[in-house]
């Protein structure tokens, strides 16, 4: 482990695997080092979604509302376990600084932006021949039930168009023109159709294969426990089977684990676990083509080749990995009163996953200081997949020297220092 790397790309989920493959397109020698097989994770089991029509951050005022309402209920959509905890109280704080309007409108553009930009690159990574991960444009449908779900979902589609987006507006009937041969029980939606999806295991395993031939160097089983910033000198990360690495750049793309890491060199980086489910359904007949979420539970429904995958939730819980049997109760639950035809059997596998949560609802990207040989690229929340590619040309460009119009203090990793 003598030799000097270019660079070192701490953990291997779909960020990891973005800013590694757009290295390699600028030349730079790149290793991955994952402390799994990389075969599970949030980048596995998530709903599939690229969705520019989630421009509003997660940090937003009406979640501090209705967050504090759903918060202790043990069924709710968001959950935030009560606990004394030192880390979680300070989260909160920045969560509720950080949601108010001007935020939200400060970082809609952006967070579209870079929607966009990754929808493209998936779009064209899809062209190549080794590549077939079910990439499809069907847009998305925001289906509600009640009039002041409707009322949001109005007020979030004229934003969309003021930032260029798509979105139309539909009654029952309408959307049964898109949706035909399926029954609904719904007051209307919101359909955006320049949102995608795409089968997210699927694209992992192409995506590691390709980088594999293109000659990217992957270590799995292997944790890093520590890495060393040495500037301008590089960078050592130390392994738990005692052996080290160096390398001229290390990038942090760890998700919630990225938290601990950072905090032993020395680093702050707030954040949260955003615990959610998922459940894949074999369903013959009425499978919804086009992917949904149902507005008042947070229940996104993903037809994915033969499958229905539905996910949701978003549970604080300090990384405990439990199942909640009620969460997925009221998971399956949710299902029927939007899609009554739809039967769901109550026996299906439940896969959980940890999503790195930011106080402000905006990724960490970039590094501490512009001497520094680390590039953090981490804290996407639900939308890991989703702005995985921006964020790996971002990565890509902050190590390379060249600019990049997207990046910025809003996306620093020191911003709440």
């Amino acid at each position: 482990s003598g030799l000097m790397r270019d660079v070192i790309i701490i953990g291997g989920g779909v960020v990891g695997l973005w800013c590694a493959y757009h290295l390699r397109q600028q030349g730079l020698g790149v290793t991955i080092i994952d402390k799994g097989d990389m075969k599970n994770g949030c980048s596995h089991g998530n709903a599939g979604m690229i969705v520019p029509s989630h421009f509003v951050p997660f940090a937003s005022p009406g979640v501090i509302a209705q967050g504090i309402k759903w918060m202790f209920r043990k069924d709710s959509p968001f959950y935030i376990k009560p606990r004394l905890d030192c880390a979680l109280a300070q989260w909160l704080w920045h969560f509720y600084r950080s949601s108010t309007r001007k935020h939200v409108d400060a970082s809609m553009a952006l967070l579209c932006d870079m929607h966009l930009e990754s929808k493209e690159m998936y779009k064209a990574v899809q062209q190549h021949p080794e590549f077939s991960f079910g990439f499809e444009q069907k847009g998305i449908l925001m289906l509600y039930k009640s009039r002041s779900a409707e009322k949001d979902e109005i007020r979030a589609a004229e934003a969309a168009h003021q930032l260029g987006l798509e979105a139309l507006h539909l009654s029952e009937s309408q959307l049964k023109n898109i949706e035909p041969g399926i029954n609904f029980s719904v007051m209307g939606a919101v359909h955006y159709p320049g949102d995608a999806h795409l089968i997210p295991e699927l694209f992992m395993k192409q995506m590691i294969q390709f980088l594999k031939a293109s000659d990217v160097e992957m270590v799995t089983d292997s944790e890093v426990i520590h890495v060393e910033d040495l500037g301008k000198n590089g960078c050592v990360t130390s392994l738990k089977n005692g052996s080290k690495v160096s390398a001229r750049y290390g990038v942090v793309t760890s998700g919630i684990w990225s938290s601990q890491l950072m905090k032993k060199s020395h680093y702050r980086l707030p954040m949260q676990d955003g615990k959610g489910y998922s459940m894949n359904f074999s369903i013959p007949s009425q499978m919804p083509k086009i992917p949904a979420i149902l507005h008042e539970v947070r229940v996104a429904m993903t037809p994915m080749g033969d499958n229905l995958r539905v996910s949701g939730t978003l549970e604080i819980s300090g990384m405990r990995d439990s199942i909640s049997k009620t969460k997925v109760r009221s998971i399956l639950d949710a299902v029927p009163r939007y899609y009554p035809s739809l039967e769901l059997n109550n026996d299906t596998p439940v896969w959980s996953g940890f999503r790195p949560c930011t106080p402000d609802g905006l990724p960490y990207i970039g590094r501490y200081s512009s001497s520094s040989s680390l590039v953090v690229a981490t804290g996407h929340a639900m939308m890991g997949l989703s702005l995985a590619p921006v964020t790996g040309r971002m990565v890509a460009n902050e190590i390379s020297g060249k600019p990049d119009l997207l990046t910025g203090p809003k996306l620093n990793p020191d911003r709440f220092v």
